[in-house]
């Protein structure tokens, strides 16, 4: 087993794609996360991603958030959004270092998010559920866009 090493979590951009707007995180093993290609690579490919349906509920708020995350075996990337108002929507890609600009679905076979990207859905659930479900009466959904997290870990 190899010796756990801190990782860099990144809040990098709210993007609006389509009348979605996704909140971008970046993890990287190295570092920060400085690959502005793959952010662009990714970026185009959101509108395809962010029709994925499930096989249960697909009942949204065009309100998503993407982690990037760059690791040993190469770049994944995991599109995220709340389903039902409390179910989470996730779809993982995966690129090679050396071939950026091809993702293949990795999800849907049993794999989960890992250790570090989950951080990230950690901070995203206590927001979600602090600015959105227990705010029923009146949801702030600018609050949630604007809760981001910066560390390492």
């Amino acid at each position: 087993m190899s010796a756990y090493k801190e990782r860099s979590i990144r809040f990098c951009d709210l993007v609006e794609v389509n009348d979605w707007k996704v909140k971008i995180y970046t993890i990287s093993k190295e570092g920060d996360f400085n690959n502005e290609s793959f952010i662009r690579n990714v970026i185009k490919k959101l509108p395809d991603w962010l029709e994925l349906k499930n096989g249960f509920d697909d009942s949204n708020d065009k309100i998503a958030f993407l982690i990037l995350h760059s690791g040993t075996e190469g770049i994944f990337s995991l599109i995220n959004w709340w389903v039902g108002t409390n179910m989470l929507n996730t779809h993982i890609f995966f690129s090679n270092h050396d071939d950026q600009e091809n993702f293949k679905m990795i999800s849907g076979t049993g794999l989960a998010p890992c250790i570090w990207e989950l951080e990230v859905i950690n901070h995203e659930r206590v927001s979600w559920t602090k600015n959105i479900l227990k705010a029923s009466e009146n949801p702030n959904l600018e609050k949630y866009l604007s809760d981001v997290i910066n560390m390492d870990i």
